[in-house]
């Protein structure tokens, strides 16, 4: 039983610092959006990389 436990807390964790690290990058992407040209296109990489994580294909690249 503690073992299904452990499990338990280590999913939640994998799936809550996913979902922390996706908000970063869009959170970022939205701030550089008002930058110069450089930081706008910065912003487009990463709204690329979070939704490539959407679509499960940044991790097995």
């Amino acid at each position: 039983m503690e073992y299904l436990v452990i499990i338990g807390v280590i999913l939640l964790i994998a799936i809550v610092s996913y979902s922390a690290s996706q908000h970063r990058l869009d959170s970022k992407a939205a701030k550089l959006q008002h930058g110069n040209d450089e930081e706008r296109q910065l912003a487009g990489e990463l709204r690329d990389i979070s939704r490539q994580m959407d679509q499960g294909k940044y991790f097995y690249r």
